[in-house]
């Protein structure tokens, strides 16, 4: 165990004069708002990414991306770490390992830009701009971090337990001493991370290699032009925040935060290529059942404008081959996807009221 770290002044007269530590945080300083300000304090190379992000079952207080592009958890005490604080990180932690790689980039991308830590619009590309790469696979499983000001038996006996195995789990702590007006702050690292993860798991492919291979398809079979056009449309309508391209085998998919709950999303439109027949050049926009909620008598306008038929899996679509039949049926398409962002855009501002 750890034993109480101590530190004496010593004059030019090899007198000795112990500095007084303090077991808390001083009240007027906020421990959370010192380390967001100077993250090398922590650790170094580290880049922060969240502040107190909001996981199904809390709230984790620090979220980083350490020099080697891994995913780390902090929790954070102002005073004594207790065994509390070790079933919190654990917790967080494993929330946040179920992600597959696309979830994990959008719920980083999506809590991001509060509290002192940069927005992020685009995770992913961030990502790959720091660490020459695309690939997210190298942030999980993310390490664990504890730090307060000391740690009582009990919770460093669990997370020496815990970093004998497999877990990356490190305890460290923070010991303040002050003398005439002045303060100092003492880094010690009480537990160690312990040897790491094992090989590799199997993961999902990333967002880019999704990205990647959907390109290709449309390239191959000669959908690119139209396709994208058609994309841009779209999404020129939808808000500037709160909307997620999903990237899917044959197409896109258009998912957007909910306006009573921002930790909900739901998707509203697809846009695919050679999807729903054998038959070639057959583009498919469907409209999903949350868009058909929020559309009202817009889509009674839609109806008589162009042919809808029932989406395999759920709500409608509609179908064209060429840029000139496009051209024949998309003021009524993006009509009505207006109309349900304006649907939402009245909700919220009810609801904001």
């Amino acid at each position: 165990m750890s034993e109480e770290l101590r530190i004496w002044r010593v004059s030019s007269a090899r007198e000795v004069e112990p500095l007084s530590p303090f077991s808390e945080m001083p009240s007027e300083w906020d421990f959370e708002e010192l380390l967001v300000g100077n993250p090398e304090l922590l650790e170094r190379g580290l880049r922060l990414v969240g502040r107190q992000t909001r996981t199904r079952t809390g709230w984790l207080d620090l979220l980083a991306v350490d020099a080697d592009g891994r995913l780390v958890v902090f929790e954070l005490k102002r005073g004594t770490l207790a065994r509390e604080a070790v079933t919190q990180v654990l917790d967080y932690a494993s929330d946040l390992d179920a992600m597959d790689s696309s979830e994990l980039a959008e719920h980083i991308a999506d809590r991001s830009g509060t509290g002192g830590v940069q927005r992020i619009e685009d995770f992913e590309q961030w990502y790959a701009d720091k660490f020459r790469g695309d690939n997210l696979s190298r942030l999980l499983p993310p390490r664990m971090v504890l730090v307060g000001l000391g740690v009582d038996p009990v919770a460093e006996r669990m997370a020496r337990f815990i970093s004998a195995g497999p877990v990356d789990l490190s305890v460290v702590t923070f010991h303040g001493f002050q003398r005439d007006g002045e303060r100092w702050l003492a880094r010690q690292v009480e537990v160690e991370a312990g040897p790491g993860p094992g090989p590799p798991r199997d993961r999902s492919p990333t967002v880019a290699e999704r990205r990647r291979a959907l390109r290709e398809y449309l390239v191959d079979k000669g959908y690119a032009d139209l396709f994208d056009r058609i994309r841009e449309d779209i999404r020129e309508r939808l808000p500037e925040k709160g909307v997620w391209v999903e990237t899917g085998r044959y197409g896109v998919s258009f998912q957007l935060a909910e306006p009573d709950n921002r930790q909900l999303w739901k998707t509203y439109f697809g846009l695919q290529a050679g999807y729903i027949t054998s038959e070639v050049n057959i583009y498919s926009v469907s409209i999903l059942p949350q868009a058909i909620h929020w559309g009202g008598d817009a889509l009674d306008r839609l109806r008589e404008a162009v042919s809808l038929y029932d989406w395999t899996h759920g709500g409608l679509f509609l179908r064209f081959k060429s840029a000139d039949e496009w051209d024949q049926v998309r003021s009524a398409v993006l009509e009505f996807v207006d109309a349900v962002v304006a649907n939402r855009a009245g909700r919220a501002d009810l609801g904001a009221h």
